[in-house]
Formats: C-alpha cells, sequence, structure tokens
C-alpha cells in the first residue's frame, strides 16, 4: 500500500492526467464523476473498485467539491476511519451513521446536486429518521422527501407518497394552510397528516385543512404601486377588454361581488392580470399581454415580485389543489413543469 501511494504522489507531482484516462467500466460507475476519480486512481483504477460503496460515494463527493489534494484524498478514503470522512463530508454536522446510510446508495455515483441534497436532508433531524428507515436510497426519493417541508419528514408520511407532484402538492398544501388557518393551527394539522394510516386518509385530510371552518367573504383588494393600474369600474372594463382583445368582460359578476379583480401593468409590453381570491387570499389567476399572448419572462418575474411584496400569491388556487390532492391516491395527477413559469399555474380563471 506504501509503494502504491508513493508511485501516486510522483504521479501527481510529474503531470496533470490526460483526458481521456477513464475505463469503461469507471464511466459507467462513476458517470459525470469518472474523470475526476481516474486522476486519483489511473486505469486500471484497483484502488477505487476496492473501496466499498460508500467511499466511493464518498470520493464523488469530495472531487465535486473541488478537492486539489489528490494524493491526500486517496489516503483519506483507502486508509481512514469512516468517522474520519464523514467529518470532511459534514463538517459540523451529525456523522452518526452517515457511512451506513451511503452504503445503501448503489453502486453508481450520483449528480453532484443529488449528493449535495443528500447530505443537507441528513443534517434534518426528522429526514435524518426517514433516511435511516429506507433499505435503498436513490435520488429521486430524497428529491421528494426534499420537497415535503420538514414537520412532515416523517417515514409514515412519505412511505403514503408516491411521486414527486404529490409531494409538491402537500408542501403546498402545507403552506396554504398557514394562510388560511394560521400559525397555531399548522402543528395540528400536521400531526394529523403524519398519523394518516392510507394515501387516501392522508391527501383526504390535507383537501380538508384547506376548507376554512369559518366562512368569510374576500378582503380588500391589495393596493398596487405603479405601473400597476387598477381597474374600478365597467366601463374601464370594457376598455382593457377591447384593447388586449381578452375575455375579461365574461367575469363582471366576480368583480362585482368582489371575488376577482383587474389590473394593467402600463410597462413594455403592457400586461393585463387578473387577481382572485380564495381562502387563501389573493391569488395571480392570469397575466397576458394583448390577444391573449405570453407575458415576456422578465416582465413577468417583476409582476410577480411586486404582487408577492403586496401579500398576493401564485400557484393554483385553494378548490383546485384540494381536488388534485384528492386524485393522487387514484394516480391520475399529471407532473406539473418544474419551469418557474409553469409553477405559476397560471390560467386558472375559473375556480
Amino acid at each position: 500500500m506504501a509503494d502504491g501511494m508513493t508511485n501516486r504522489a510522483r504521479f501527481f507531482a510529474k503531470a496533470q492526467p490526460r483526458l481521456e484516462t477513464a475505463t469503461p467500466l469507471l464511466r459507467f460507475l462513476a458517470g459525470p464523476h469518472a474523470e475526476a476519480v481516474a486522476a486519483v486512481w489511473p486505469a486500471p483504477h484497483k484502488g477505487f473498485f476496492a473501496l466499498p460503496a460508500a467511499r466511493r460515494h464518498a470520493a464523488a463527493i469530495l472531487l465535486a467539491r473541488g478537492e486539489r489534494d489528490l494524493a491526500g484524498l486517496a489516503r483519506l478514503l483507502e486508509r481512514q476511519r469512516d468517522s474520519e470522512i464523514a467529518r470532511r463530508l459534514v463538517r459540523d454536522g451529525e456523522i452518526s451513521g452517515l457511512m451506513k446510510a451511503m452504503s445503501r446508495m448503489g453502486e453508481t455515483q450520483w449528480r453532484s446536486e443529488d449528493y449535495e441534497r443528500f447530505v443537507d436532508l441528513f443534517a434534518d433531524p426528522r429526514a435524518n429518521r426517514v433516511l435511516r428507515h429506507m433499505v435503498e436510497l436513490r435520488p429521486e426519493q430524497l428529491n421528494l422527501i426534499h420537497v415535503l417541508p420538514s414537520v412532515l419528514r416523517e417515514a409514515n408520511l412519505v412511505a403514503h407518497v408516491s411521486n414527486l407532484q404529490a409531494a409538491r402538492d402537500l408542501a403546498l398544501a402545507f403552506e396554504l394552510v398557514r394562510r388560511i388557518r394560521g400559525e397555531a393551527e399548522m402543528r395540528r394539522v400536521a400531526d394529523g397528516l403524519i398519523k394518516a394510516k392510507s394515501p387516501q386518509s392522508l391527501f383526504e385530510k390535507a383537501a380538508d385543512a384547506l376548507e376554512p371552518d369559518q366562512f368569510r367573504g374576500p378582503v380588500p383588494v391589495p393596493v398596487l404601486p405603479a405601473p400597476f393600474k387598477a381597474v374600478r369600474d365597467r366601463k374601464a372594463l370594457e376598455k382593457v377588454a377591447l384593447a388586449f382583445e381578452n375575455c375579461l368582460r365574461d367575469f363582471t359578476g366576480d368583480l362585482v361581488l368582489g371575488r376577482m379583480a383587474v389590473f394593467t401593468w402600463t410597462g413594455e409590453p403592457p400586461i393585463a392580470l387578473a387577481l382572485r381570491w380564495d381562502p387563501a387570499g389573493w391569488r395571480l389567476a392570469e397575466a397576458e399581454a394583448a390577444r391573449n399572448e405570453e407575458a415576456p419572462e422578465a416582465v413577468l418575474r417583476q409582476i410577480v415580485e411586486v404582487l408577492e411584496a403586496a401579500g398576493v400569491r401564485t400557484g393554483p388556487s385553494a378548490w383546485n389543489l384540494a381536488n388534485r390532492l384528492r386524485r393522487h391516491p387514484h394516480g391520475d395527477v399529471e407532473l406539473v413543469d418544474e419551469s418557474w413559469r409553469e409553477q405559476l399555474e397560471l390560467g386558472q380563471l375559473w375556480d
């Protein structure tokens, strides 16, 4: 072993590793980390292949973080105790059980962002308990756990969540519960969700929590600064509908009842906006340029930033989200695109 380490040190001292040094087997196992691994353990990479799976994953993490002492990295992974490696991975966090958990990550290396997500979750006490219960760890499972708020990261709840969209909708519902019921009620709702005995029970409880116990009407429409301009009467609404060539006049009844508000963004290009009220508050329901063309993303981001500062949220209506939650146990909910624009879920004018 000593001769091997000495030879490796000489190798690094003489020259930088050439490109294309990874063998096909290493490329298969190490994926995006293959060349970095090959710089530490040159072909045929016997030292790397001899490492336990957890240590191979540790190598990928440290190399992805920019580890430059390659000979020192090899010594760490080949000679040091698991606890020393764990301290390098998490620095100030909990290290007990880390390497054991990493031994359940499988034989192939993960993407750098998936590793960092794992390290972050391992540091969260609730997520840590979930990870310890899992027979094997996979990136898609960690993505699901990561989406959930910390208070919902319990093994029995996670077992009822079958896909990423279901996790997203639960997390969103929990945020809307805060808006509808207040901070004090969130703990009680969380306890009820955690105790659910089946997916049907879990998602039904989440949907029910979106219905307020006390009935109340819409709160006042937010006051927005220039270049927003409020549409306050029928004449102004007709003018905007004609100028933008849209169907806003169809919503006169909702405007009269105070469940909807229309604004124009008088910047460039001009944008017509519709806000709708539900138990979770005012929500951006639509934002379009003339003739129902999409608002440019840069302009839309400006608009959303101002709206959020005024307490207006984005995303699905509370009613539509509740309906979606009740459908999750039946597996007929499609994954919403992860892009920022799609996550706004604009176009929900009827709810």
